[in-house]
């Protein structure tokens, strides 16, 4: 009995050491190498401005979209006091580098149009059309 005592210890730790990675194996999905199409899943969010009243966050999303082969940045804007998140600018268009105005009821942006030249652009922020504000080279 004696001996079974100090081979007590040996014996579990071998048993948990050669049965542990089994039970993971089982429970635990089998890690597969990233593909090219996964890099298309991935959204990277960034560059969040929040309203001078401290109500809202506005930020950006961008994406690749493999068809067009470029990087595509999306608007959006949530509430800092939790809730969903409101698509401020078109899908398959890049808006970019949202500022709230001093009041808040306004975002304004860089948007090039129909693939012209970046301009600024303001949004009321309660939803609508968007409006040019600068025409430059």
């Amino acid at each position: 009995m004696g001996s079974f005592r100090r081979l007590a210890p040996v014996v579990l730790f071998a048993t948990n050491f050669l049965i542990s990675p089994l039970l993971a194996q089982q429970s635990t999905p089998v890690p597969r190498p990233l593909t090219i199409m996964d890099l298309f899943a991935f959204r990277d969010l960034h560059d969040p401005q929040i309203s001078p009243d401290g109500k809202w966050v506005a930020y950006t999303v961008g994406a690749l979209n493999r068809d067009e082969d470029k990087n595509e940045e999306r608007i959006w804007m949530v509430p800092t006091a939790g809730g969903e998140a409101i698509a401020l600018s078109a899908e398959r268009v890049s808006s970019l580098h949202p500022r709230w105005s001093p009041d808040g009821k306004y975002l304004a942006f860089l948007f090039a149009r129909n693939e012209g030249k970046t301009q600024v652009w303001l949004l009321n922020r309660l939803g609508g059309e968007a409006q040019k504000l600068t025409e430059t080279p």
